[in-house]
């Protein structure tokens, strides 16, 4: 007679066999890969999380990005990390604040152009921010501009309108930062839409937790969809 303890592991055999048949069967009705997506960039794999913009860009292209061990991202939105909700994100922006403490009104007017050296001025020209000189990059192969911005540590939300420090606006909001905050940013043309790349440092980021964002970014593959 057999008892329980030998036929457990032959029913886990079994259905570990039944599993085996299923899986394979998936496999060869069809591939997970979205379109214009690479072998090793299956929505499945839990490392990897795809940004949307939520504007017509996401139905050209398709951002994905290698998560680190200790980021998790929203469903197409956010990364965020350890260091007090500080995270990364993905914009297509369409004009900048002139004073982005007191920014009722102060949208620029005409708007900046469309160009990634449209935005890299507007930025620049900003009260109460410092952005270092804008560098060579690309990004995916597509080419434009890094730079990084400081929010004073001196600024007091409380005495800004709405209580918000805002630098941007795309056509889903505003992007509201907080004291002594650095955006690293990179800023690319893909196919004429300008994107910006925000992985934003508070005071509590560390060196390495900078160096896995920046690692993250480098991994960002921008496919056609």
């Amino acid at each position: 007679m057999i008892t329980p303890t030998v036929r457990k592991p032959i029913v886990f055999v079994a259905l570990l066999m039944i599993a085996a048949e299923v899986l394979a069967a998936c496999s060869s009705a069809g591939d997970d890969t979205p379109a214009g997506a690479t072998g090793s960039s299956r929505t499945l794999d839990p490392s990897l999380h795809i940004f949307k913009t939520d504007t017509d860009f996401d139905a050209s292209y398709r951002i994905t990005m290698r998560l680190l061990d200790g980021y998790a991202g929203e469903q197409g939105g956010a990364i965020f990390g350890t260091d007090d909700g500080q995270g990364m994100s993905a914009w297509t922006v369409q004009n900048v604040y002139a004073e982005p403490c007191k920014w009722a009104g102060t949208l620029l007017d005409p708007p900046i152009d469309p160009s990634v050296g449209g935005l890299v001025a507007g930025l620049r020209s900003q009260k109460d921010r410092h952005a270092t000189a804008p560098t060579e990059v690309s990004l995916s192969g597509f080419t434009g501009k890094y730079m990084e911005l400081t929010t004073p540590a001196r600024i007091d939300l409380a005495h800004c309108d709405a209580g918000e420090f805002r630098t941007w606006i795309d056509a889903n909001g505003q992007r509201n930062l907080e004291a002594d905050q650095r955006d690293l940013l990179w800023i690319v043309d893909v196919g004429g839409t300008r994107l910006v790349i925000d992985s934003a440092l508070g005071p509590n980021t560390t060196p390495q937790d900078r160096a896995d964002r920046i690692q993250m970014v480098e991994s960002i593959r921008i496919e056609p969809v």
